[in-house]
């Protein structure tokens, strides 16, 4: 197997006398979309704050093609290739969708035409329209901001993109676009990216291999399918 384009090495961070996370080791390949779920606190955000820098781990390490991340900052951490959604949609409301993308933009050393191309690039690739990019923010449906907080990610060429309930507060149908959209990203962008969903279906669907936390702590790496049988997993979700 080739390296790793990203990797957990025994993670662990303590907040006080809680271990929020421990132990938590997993790897993310070029052109992988890989699951992070669990219960509710199982420590899935924790794992994203530490890769983006948010977090400093008490122990362990994080590696980005080998070179270990751990006391850059989240600064640092963005430019060197890694990008993050949230949970819940931090735009700029009343900022155009534009100004927003160019938000994400920063972290790519571009020249201003180099730019203007990638916007509209990467607005063709999630859907978003030319006419949309001069409207306010917060006048667009759910969706499309979802797509738009997408695009500001993707702006800066990330070679990992973490992305942070891209489901919530969205339809059937709005949910297989971000499905086809993720795979799509990370197939033609050749990127890793990893997702947190509590929608099992759109993980099972979205992703290659799904890493399972259950209070702060690994209990299953596998294919969708074999998470969705695996009896601790079940355990976990449902009690027993």
């Amino acid at each position: 197997m080739s390296s790793p384009l990203l990797e957990t090495r025994n993670l662990q961070i303590r907040f006080g006398g809680v271990l929020a996370i421990r132990d938590v080791s997993f790897h993310l390949a070029q052109g992988e979309v890989l699951g992070l779920i669990g219960p509710n606190g199982a420590g899935k955000t924790s794992v994203f704050n530490c890769i983006t820098g948010f977090y400093r781990p008490t122990s362990g390490a994080v590696l980005l093609d080998g070179m270990s991340l751990t006391g850059h900052t989240s600064y640092r951490i963005s430019r060197l290739g890694i990008r993050r959604t949230f949970q819940n949609i931090r735009l700029f409301d009343d900022l155009s969708v534009l100004a927003n993308i160019l938000a994400g933009a920063h972290a790519a050393r571009r020249s201003t035409d180099d730019t203007v191309r990638a916007i509209h690039s990467t607005c063709t690739d999630l859907g978003i329209e030319t006419r949309l990019l001069s409207r306010p923010a917060h006048e667009l449906a759910h969706g499309l901001q979802r797509r738009v907080e997408l695009a500001r990610a993707l702006i800066a060429d990330p070679r990992v993109l973490l992305v942070d309930e891209p489901g919530a507060g969205l339809n059937a149908s709005e949910k297989r676009l971000i499905i086809a959209l993720l795979r799509g990203v990370a197939r033609d962008r050749n990127i890793g990216v990893i997702v947190i969903d509590h929608d099992i279906g759109m993980i099972a669907r979205a992703c290659d291999r799904v890493v399972v936390l259950d209070f702060g702590k690994v209990i299953c790496i596998g294919t969708p399918r074999e998470v969705r049988r695996n009896p601790a997993v079940v355990a976990a979700y449902l009690g027993g």
